[in-house]
């Protein structure tokens, strides 16, 4: 009773701890003697978490009751001597202590105290239990991690969504070393998941201890922080082990071999570690996971060249495998779990794995896997879950999945897959989940026809299937209750049906991208599971009510009606909204104020509307959880209001192109999140701002457009983040820093339409990104609750100015036009080889074009127009083969111009030359010779020789009879008139020459 009095007991579970006979009692066992021998107070309901997207630990159960007992324990409990099982696991003791009483209760066989809370070093508490057979100290347990798929600046297009899993704290235990267990002689099971063993772990011989625990059976030391090697030498006296988990730990060494001499090992899990090198034979294991272990090398082909007979479970996710699956892998008769995701897989599937008749798990996602799926599926006849998305598969999906009545999961997204998707896979009895979006299928999938099907989640989004909406007046099939529905381009044509008003349990409805028109029905946005909406890109009308509600989840939220052709105000009530974009309407009027205070809003996105008037000073309350804010392409006007500088847990903010005043407010400096900032097109005025120095994870910035004056300060070149930096159009004067020259992130450069001088620094070899050439398509932008938010940018190139929608690592540039640089262009911009456009024009350039710029191999735009370059142009120019557009005109070039099969295509007319007049060849430039490279044609050249000879001949003629005349009038005239002659010849050519000099 002491003990009950000082905790709370919100699940009543010490209600019956009333009358004198405790016996009787919840929880509590008694020997024929009427002795306590087990006390169990286990939190049968520990609340399920996961680590949301934005990194916090969260419910994920529908019911949100606390089960737990909480408070400090009595230490009249440990006073119950004749005790020999003790569970107080999951329950909250507040961080309290490891009671020391503990050590009385020597009788004790089972003791668990798994996360429930405790805080304290593990030193000598339980070193007289000399009895137990069963220890869990566990202050960790694995939960779904979905924080890895939220933000990222560089989303490549195949989205790799990895395992997901992560150890969450429940309390914090530690233990220096592990001589405490030497006298648990007995311990059959020892659990210290979560326990802090750093410490322990820095010598050499920190597992010695164990090695006196024969009789020890299971041994689950995961995410301990455990480094070095995997001390197997030190457990080779344990003969009956079975089970050894070290997942999760920083382990940096191969699986050593003598592992093989634990004969009666039959569970192995080194998941999530740093081993490198080979996968032992180890013949006797049931279940092997190394997965998440990127420097092991596994060779499939030579693993199973010899026979594994009891192997059940295997996971080499996220290891280095590369080559093919072995025809041999059918050999393990009893394997029933295959996962190999992330492993670079070649080849294709080979049909032998057909004859695996236990397989129920089959995941190969992530690879390089090619051909057709296996013909003999049917085989497969205990086969449950299979999922090969992003991979290369071709060819057909064979009808004789349809024969695999078990199959209750199927995922063949992102592959190549073509022909029809077989209508007899939705007649499977038990399949519940399909996907098969991002594929070239073909043809046409009736409405009608899923809703016979018993499917849960449904994605066909981007596969090349067309949704058809048929017998839309048919009556609604009551089974059909999926919670996923995602047809993104599906060629869905019509207004929404009515049925879908019925779908009670549909928690994601993704429509977007399609031709869906007419208004949207307002009972959409009051779905009472509905959570995720996106109807965005239709040609939806009309105005949306004042209220949207979405069901709460373990997602963000998400209401994405963007680019539609929707009107009226913007919503002012939106409840459990986590998410919205409104994005490319025609909403009208102002910011509702309400919208800045709704709880829990993360991302916010009015773009390309015709919103007018102030940004609210709701925006970022002191609660604000605000990471995405895009008012851009409006008219907004007015100041950036200082409240902003609230919302620190901000990522991206854009407020481009609009009518907003100003100075950027140091209030802002608070949000050193953020990532994006981008404030082009605006009338801000003053000095750079200064609050970005704080931006130090700083991706894009774009303050292009605006009246910014003064210098560009040094501390740009210390956001060593920085990807793009556009401050063209502005006031700026002064020289370019030195230090954004060794920014090794930079990708972009704009600093066009400035008042800037000096020279280009010297020293491009900072710019790392710049050498590179960019092999893999990745945006750039932010990935967040089923929403993507990426970056913009307006460029100029090839003469013409574009607006990038999407930027891709490839958008890269260098662009410094229209300034006053002075001096020459720097030999090292040959070492810019990834960009491919480069604008230096417009400026005071002077001596040769360098003939270093022949290594920008992927250069696609060169303009060096309107500068003072001499010299001739670089015959290391003419072999750049993606070269479309060239300028050297009004400069003061001489020579030829290069030849070269794909140089002479660049302008025939002469205009990227024009304005250099010792140029040969040019409109407006010297003629050249047939001696040499000319861009006149050899046909013309031939024609004006002919013309030529004749012309100088006759010159030739006149100038002799002429000089020859002279000479002769004056040998007949007086002497004294000769010598008048050649002073006055003499006096005509000193003041030449004095002119000349």
């Amino acid at each position: 009773m002491s003990f009950k009095s000082l905790l709370t007991d919100p699940s009543n579970q010490l209600l019956s701890w009333k009358d004198v006979n405790c016996c009787n009692w919840k929880g509590i066992k008694c020997s024929s003697e009427g002795r306590v021998v087990v006390v169990n107070l286990r939190n049968v309901n520990p609340d399920e978490v996961i680590i949301n997207s934005n990194k916090e630990v969260v419910s994920s159960s529908n019911n949100i009751s606390d089960f737990a007992l909480k408070g400090t324990i009595s230490p009249l409990l440990f006073t119950l001597d004749d005790l020999q099982y003790l569970d107080l696991s999951f329950n909250n003791f507040m961080y309290s202590k490891l009671p020391v009483e503990i050590s009385n209760l020597t009788k004790l066989t089972y003791l668990n105290l798994s996360n429930a809370m405790f805080q304290d070093t593990i030193t000598t508490q339980f070193s007289n239990l000399t009895s137990l057979r069963y220890l869990d100290l566990s202050c960790a347990y694995l939960v779904p991690d979905l924080s890895s798929i939220t933000v990222s600046l560089t989303l490549p297009p195949k989205l790799d969504f990895g395992s997901f899993v992560s150890f969450i704290s429940y309390g914090y235990l530690s233990s220096p070393n592990l001589r405490w267990l030497e006298g648990l002689r007995c311990l059959r099971y020892l659990v210290l998941t979560g326990v802090d063993l750093s410490k322990a772990s820095e010598s050499f011989h920190w597992a010695k201890p164990i090695s006196s625990l024969s009789n020890l059976m299971s041994l689950q030391l995961s995410s301990c922080n455990i480094s070095g090697r995997i001390p197997i030498e030190q457990l080779l006296n344990l003969t009956s082990l079975s089970t050894l988990d070290m997942r999760s730990n920083v382990l940096a060494s191969t699986i050593p071999d003598m592992i093989s001499n634990l004969t009666t090992l039959s569970v192995v899990n080194f998941r999530g570690n740093n081993l490198d090198g080979h996968i032992p034979y180890l013949p006797q294991l049931k279940r092997l996971s190394v997965s998440s272990n990127p420097a092991m090398t596994i060779d499939l082909v030579s693993m199973f060249s010899a026979p594994w007979p009891k192997l059940a479970f295997l996971d080499i996710s996220f290891t280095r495998v590369g080559g093919l699956i072995p025809p041999s892998l059918s050999n393990s008769t009893l394997l029933s779990f295959f996962r190999a995701d992330g492993c670079s897989i070649q080849g294709s599937i080979p049909s032998s794995i057909t004859k695996l008749q236990k397989l129920s798990i089959l995941m190969l996602n992530n690879n390089d896997i090619t051909g057709q799926l296996p013909v003999s599926m049917s085989s497969l006849v205990s086969l449950q879950y299979l999922s090969l998305f992003q991979n290369s598969l071709q060819g057909y999906i064979p009808n004789s999945i349809c024969q695999v009545p078990s199959l209750e999961y199927l995922n063949l997204q992102w592959n190549d897959l073509t022909g029809r998707l077989p209508s007899c896979i939705l007649q499977l009895p038990k399949l519940s989940f399909l996907y098969v979006q991002m594929n070239n299928l073909n043809g046409n999938m009736p409405l009608s026809l899923l809703q016979k099907s018993r499917l849960d989640q449904i994605s066909f989004g981007v596969s090349g299937l067309s949704v058809e909406l048929d017998d839309q007046d048919q009556s609604f099939v009551q089974t059909f209750q999926p919670t996923i529905l995602e047809f993104t381009s599906c060629n869905m044509r019509g207004e929404i049906p009515e049925f879908f008003s019925n779908l009670t349990s549909l928690k994601i409805l993704i429509l977007a991208n399609n031709s869906l028109s007419g208004a949207i029905p307002y009972w959409l946005f009051n779905l009472p599971s509905l959570s995720v909406l996106d109807l965005s890109m239709n040609n939806f009308k009309g105005v949306i009510p004042p209220m949207i509600q979405m069901k709460s989840s373990r997602f963000p939220t998400l209401v994405n009606l963007a680019r539609n052709k929707l009107e009226g105000p913007i919503p002012t009530q939106l409840e459990n909204v986590n998410v919205i974009d409104l994005s490319f309407n025609n909403f009208v009027g102002s910011i509702p104020t309400q919208i800045g205070e709704i709880h829990g809003i993360r991302s916010i996105s009015l773009s390309g509307n015709k919103i007018h008037g102030p940004i609210p000073e709701s925006f970022c309350q002191a609660t604000n959880v605000l990471q995405v804010l895009d008012l851009s392409n409006n008219s907004l006007s007015g100041t950036i209001q200082r409240n902003l500088g609230n919302c620190k847990s901000l990522i991206y903010l854009d407020l481009g192109q609009n009518k907003l005043i100003g100075s950027v407010p140091k209030e802002l400096e608070r949000v050193t999140s953020l990532r994006y900032l981008d404030l082009n097109g605006n009338e801000f005025e003053g000095s750079f701002p200064t609050v970005i120095e704080k931006f130090q994870g700083l991706e894009i910035l774009n303050l292009a457009g605006n009246r910014f004056e003064g210098r560009i300060p040094k501390f740009i070149g210390e956001l060593h983040s920085l990807r793009i930096l556009m401050l063209a159009s502005n006031s700026f004067n002064e020289s370019i820093p030195e230090g954004v020259m060794k920014l090794e992130n930079l990708q972009y450069i704009g600093l066009s339409r400035n008042n800037l001088s000096g020279p280009i620094p010297e020293n491009l070899d900072g710019l790392k990104m710049m050498m590179k050439t960019q092999n893999q398509t990745i945006i750039l932008g932010y990935f967040y609750s089923l929403k993507f938010t990426g970056a913009q940018l307006e460029i100029i190139t090839k003469g013409q100015r574009h607006f990038l929608v999407s930027v891709y690592s490839y958008n890269s540039g260098f662009d410094v036009s229209s300034n006053a640089l002075t001096g020459k262009i720097p030999e090292k911009i040959g070492l810019l080889s990834g960009i491919p456009f480069l604008n230096l024009s417009h400026n005071n350039l002077t001596g040769v074009i360098p003939t270093t710029i022949g290594e920008m191999i992927s250069l696609e735009s060169l303009d060096l127009s309107y500068n003072q370059l001499t010299g001739e142009i670089p015959v290391t120019l003419a072999p750049l083969d993606f070269l479309a557009y060239l300028n050297l005109s009004y400069n003061n070039l001489s020579g030829r111009i290069p030849r070269n099969p794909h140089f002479d295509t660049l302008y025939q007319d002469g205009t990227a030359y024009i304005g250099n007049k010792y140029l040969c060849g040019t409109p407006d430039g010297m003629n050249c010779s047939n001696n040499g490279p000319s861009i006149i044609t050899e046909t013309t050249e031939n024609g004006y020789d002919q013309e030529n000879v004749l012309f100088v001949l006759v010159i030739f003629s006149g100038f002799v009879t002429g000089v020859a005349g002279v000479f002769l009038l004056l040998h007949l005239i007086d002497e004294n008139w000769r010598n008048r002659y050649w002073s006055a010849v003499d006096r005509i050519v000193l003041k030449i020459v004095n002119c000349k000099l």
